[in-house]
């Protein structure tokens, strides 16, 4: 039997903010063990198998996950981090980020080569966007409203 990879002492540093009240900082927090963990070639499983308990082992008494199925066949689990940033959004705010596109687009002179070069990128992409750009965009958004209003 070969012996478990150690868990990192980072992950115990992080694991207490898992519980924190914020929300953000919570998610923060998992999100970042998650990258230790995989950093070091591990998961969540083998962090889960690291906590010693005084009963027997779960995968000795079930089979063994469809994530560690190494049969060939597709795995109807994803990885922790295949989609993390795909799924950041629902489909209405994602409408709602096709709305403030088309706004800001039909405003060009408004931007600068840059913010013009970003909008007309994130108008092609067909899924969701990232945290990153949908924080740029309502930044865009708002500047644009607010010279409106002000006009």
């Amino acid at each position: 039997m070969t012996m478990p990879r150690p868990i990192p002492i980072s992950v115990r540093a992080l694991l207490p903010l898992c519980g924190a009240e914020n929300d953000h900082e919570a998610l923060g927090a998992c999100r970042g063990v998650g990258r230790k963990l995989q950093a070091v070639g591990l998961d969540w499983h083998d962090l889960v198998a690291a906590i010693p308990t005084g009963e027997p082992r779960v995968d000795a008494m079930f089979e063994p996950s469809r994530r560690r199925n190494n049969s060939g066949g597709a795995s109807r689990i994803r990885p922790f981090d295949a989609y993390a940033w795909k799924r950041a959004y629902t489909p209405r705010q994602e409408s709602e980020h096709r709305a403030r596109i088309r706004f800001c687009q039909s405003r060009p002179w408004c931007f600068s080569a840059r913010e013009r070069s970003f909008l007309a990128d994130i108008a092609k992409l067909h899924g969701n966007l990232s945290i990153r750009q949908g924080d740029w965009l309502a930044v865009l958004t708002d500047r644009l409203d607010q010279e409106l209003r002000t006009a």
